[in-house]
């Protein structure tokens, strides 16, 4: 699988990667080193941008941020979170061909999946309102009214 996710660093226009599981915990990383120092809270305001699109009853499995001077291609499954940043120029066919493949090979392995189920729990509570960040309640209490507001308390 490592040698999967390095193919998506030899794309040109990629400048990195990281998989995390959905509670935002960073198991696999490929990083320019200004990144390093954040990446834990990149990790999880993916994973609660993610929760908040699910409690929305969004589907947010292919996100794409497109800025000026960059892209973050996000891949969301249900039990991990694949992050690559690129160039906006990229090819983007090819890096969604390459992320597919670590996909399935996230899937097909057993002890990464064992790992993965692990942090479910975590992921429901991390979830839950009063975890999220004041920024992200406030954007649900908005969005979603009340009497449609999904139970997170597990």
């Amino acid at each position: 699988m490592k040698d999967k996710l390095r193919e998506i660093n030899s794309i040109k226009g990629v400048w990195g990667y990281f998989l995390c599981d959905n509670t935002g915990k960073i198991l696999e990383r490929e990083m320019p080193i200004v990144f390093m120092k954040h990446l834990g809270m990149i990790g999880k305001e993916v994973t609660q941008v993610v929760g908040l699109l699910e409690s929305l009853r969004k589907s947010p499995e292919n996100l794409d941020l497109l800025f000026e001077d960059g892209r973050v291609m996000i891949r969301s499954l249900k039990k991990f979170i694949l992050v690559v940043f690129c160039d906006p120029n990229v090819d983007i066919p090819m890096l969604r061909l390459k992320t597919n493949v670590v996909i399935s090979e996230v899937n097909g392995d057993s002890k990464m999946q064992e790992l993965l189920q692990k942090g479910e729990w975590r992921r429901r509570r991390l979830l839950q309102k009063e975890h999220l960040c004041q920024e992200y309640r406030e954007i649900l209490n908005q969005l979603v009214p009340e009497d449609v507001k999904p139970d997170t308390s597990a």
